[in-house]
């Protein structure tokens, strides 16, 4: 005799009666017993044959036990206890958390550790992809006192120098005069050409930067002359330079404004007065801009780096 809750299907084939069973009760029946049996009615007396099929509807899912969802709520909660511990904000907590896929069993501390490394380091690749790896052609930008000019000085000093690379700078003026007057002195010194007008037609340097006057983005009429002295320059790397001792909340609001002029990355400076790993990752993960390089001190050519994101990644994590 079947057992309760088993229905009976029939077919001339097996792929007929399973379709039936599926018809019926769901792909996911269970289908219990599958036999050939003599057709019944007039087919039995020719011999003919059918397949009989016994399913039954599958079992209903169990309902969420509350431990598990004590413990799901627990492991979450500790990946994020362990983000906030690394001196991320809210906002880079939740973009790293969402990153990072579902595990079904519990990590240790340290597999917890890799995997946010591992989102950490994908969001900072992402966000390299803007920045070219051989520039020809340099512009930095910023607020006024984010330390272009001193981070220029140190950059050209390192590619003439060092690279034996022909340099070549336009310091330019905004609405306002560009007085950045040390750099130029320098840049002679080193026997660098100096521009102070726009001309086209000089050829073509193998580095040549561009020395903008700082100013405020909130302004629109000293952003749109920037705007066009940028469009004119054609740089194919564009680097928002930041002051990294102001307070996150200016460097924050600064990134913002200055996102209208699609930069390629950050230059950061000042880093020697104030260096936070979380700092500079809150930064990356809200712009989406990874940092091209820091600029450190006033000695030239000391103190100017170019950073990946391994290394902001063991800073990061040396402060646990």
């Amino acid at each position: 005799m079947p057992q309760t809750g088993l229905m009976l299907f029939k077919g001339h084939t097996a792929e007929e009666a399973l379709t039936k069973v599926h018809q019926s009760l769901g792909a996911s029946a269970i289908v219990v017993q599958l036999k050939r049996v003599p057709s019944a009615g007039v087919g039995r007396i020719w011999g003919a044959m059918e397949i009989e099929a016994w399913a039954q509807a599958p079992a209903p899912p169990a309902p969420p036990q509350p431990v598990a969802k004590v413990r799901a709520a627990s492991k979450e909660a500790r990946t994020m206890d362990l983000l906030r511990s690394l001196g991320l904000n809210e906002e880079s907590v939740r973009r790293v958390h969402q990153s990072i896929p579902v595990s079904g069993t519990p990590l240790t501390n340290q597999e917890a550790c890799l995997q946010l490394g591992a989102a950490l380091l994908a969001a900072w690749d992402n966000a390299t992809k803007r920045i070219p790896r051989t520039p020809r052609r340099i512009a930095l930008i910023g607020a006024a006192g984010s330390g272009k000019s001193v981070a220029t000085a140190k950059w050209i000093t390192i590619e003439s120098l060092r690279h034996q690379q022909e340099c070549r700078i336009w310091c330019l003026d905004g609405i306002v005069a560009n007085s950045a007057e040390f750099l130029s002195q320098h840049a002679e010194l080193l026997g660098i050409p100096v521009e102070t007008t726009w001309n086209p037609g000089l050829p073509p340097f193998s580095r040549e930067f561009l020395d903008l006057p700082g100013w405020n983005p909130s302004d629109p009429d000293v952003s749109d002359r920037m705007a066009n002295l940028l469009d004119r320059f054609e740089p194919d790397c564009l680097l928002l330079t930041l002051n990294a001792a102001y307070e996150a909340s200016i460097l924050q609001n600064q990134t913002m404004q200055f996102m209208q002029f699609r930069p390629h990355g950050l230059l950061l400076t000042h880093l020697d007065e104030c260096e936070s790993p979380a700092k500079v990752w809150n930064l990356v993960l809200a712009s989406g801009i990874a940092v091209f390089g820091t600029s450190s001190g006033r000695f030239i050519p000391g103190g100017f780096d170019r950073t990946g994101g391994e290394s902001w990644m063991e800073r990061l994590f040396q402060q646990v």
